[in-house]
């Protein structure tokens, strides 16, 4: 493929990376093979194509063309769904207000992008796919990419509350050399404290803990942010967060029962809720392990933890510590993470009974 890189506006900056650095790993990932960047000019740099080991050769003008081949322009900001589309369908971008963009497969070089293009089928754009040419084209696309940093596991705390909070901090951080797995473990530290100051056994703290959640959970947002919008997405984060989010868990459940223990004395179930609920999230751990390394196609399974797996849990346990009843949250977490595990392993095994047949 060939991505035309002669016009200035394609060195613009959209979230630290240049449009055309974007293009160069988005065309990467979604199977491009063979790109040249067309450039008669300087040869732009591609900070983050080169970190990943991109390979990209250079011309300064377009060669002739001996088969269909995919050409783009490269002031194009579009996402990986439909770049995907375009190579897989042979057709045309088009922005959803079906304004044809500057991407699509050329038979034949005319001299100009939109008079090589012929009518070919319409790929309509389901996700961000702009053209920059200045300043403020820049800016409205980055915003536009912003709004789809989301992940398949948020719930409604994340999605209307710790995402649009955690975003002015990703936005800024985006910047900075701060990886998003220097982010993921102050997350878990912070998670660590809350669970800290549960273990003091004083409402005050408690409250205090669970606002220290409430901010883990808003950082637990901007890793994520943070790599998916740089490219900076790693099998190593990956098992970071994963594994910090299971870690906090962890400490949250054993601090709160050691809270409610010292808050009432040596009366109430709390040590042995705590245990039943520190039990349960080991157990889950091994069953979502189980699901992960699998490598047996386990869709139903992964669509569980999607709509499973959030933090909305947090508000809760901030209502709770204000009006005193943080015990009430132990019995549910004590229940909940047992009913959790036994549900997830159910869909892994019918999910195995499926691919089986």
């Amino acid at each position: 493929m060939f991505l035309l890189a002669d016009d200035p506006a394609c060195h613009r900056t959209i979230a630290g990376l240049t449009v055309l650095d974007r293009l160069v790993i988005t065309a990467h990932r979604a199977g491009a093979e063979g790109i040249t960047l067309v450039c008669a000019g300087q040869r732009p740099k591609l900070t983050r194509a080169e970190a990943l080991s991109i390979a990209v050769d250079w011309a300064e003008e377009l060669p002739t063309l001996e088969e269909n081949t995919l050409v783009a322009s490269g002031q194009l900001v579009v996402q990986l769904p439909d770049f995907k589309k375009v190579l897989t369908e042979g057709g045309r971008l088009f922005s959803e207000t079906r304004v044809p963009l500057p991407c699509g497969i050329v038979a034949v070089w005319n001299g100009a992008l939109e008079d090589s293009l012929p009518d070919r089928p319409r790929v309509i754009d389901r996700g961000v796919a702009r053209v920059v040419k200045d300043g403020l084209s820049a800016a409205q696309a980055e915003d536009a990419l912003w709004d789809t940093m989301g992940s398949p596991t948020d719930g409604l705390v994340d999605t209307h509350f710790n995402r649009p909070l955690g975003r002015p901090l990703s936005r800024l951080l985006i910047h900075t050399r701060i990886t998003p797995n220097q982010v993921s473990i102050f997350g878990t530290l912070l998670g660590v404290c809350a669970a800290f100051c549960f273990t003091l056994g004083l409402p005050q703290w408690m409250i205090l803990g669970a606002v220290l959640l409430q901010m883990s959970a808003v950082i637990d947002c901007v890793d994520g942010d943070i790599a998916r919008m740089g490219f900076m997405e790693t099998t190593a984060g990956k098992w970071i967060d994963f594994g910090g989010d299971q870690l906090v868990h962890l400490c949250l459940f054993t601090g709160i029962a050691v809270g409610v223990y010292k808050l009432n004395g040596d009366s109430g179930p709390a040590l042995w809720l705590g245990l039943a609920a520190a039990l349960g999230v080991v157990i889950s751990l091994t069953v979502m392990l189980r699901g992960m390394l699998c490598t047996r196609p386990h869709e139903h399974f992964q669509r569980f933890i999607n709509t499973t797996a959030n933090r909305d849990f947090s508000v809760l346990l901030i209502a709770l510590a204000i009006a005193q009843r943080v015990e009430w949250f132990l019995w549910i977490a004590a229940i909940g993470v047992h009913v959790f595990w036994l549900m997830a392993l159910w869909v892994q095994r019918r999910d195995d009974t499926k691919a089986a047949a």
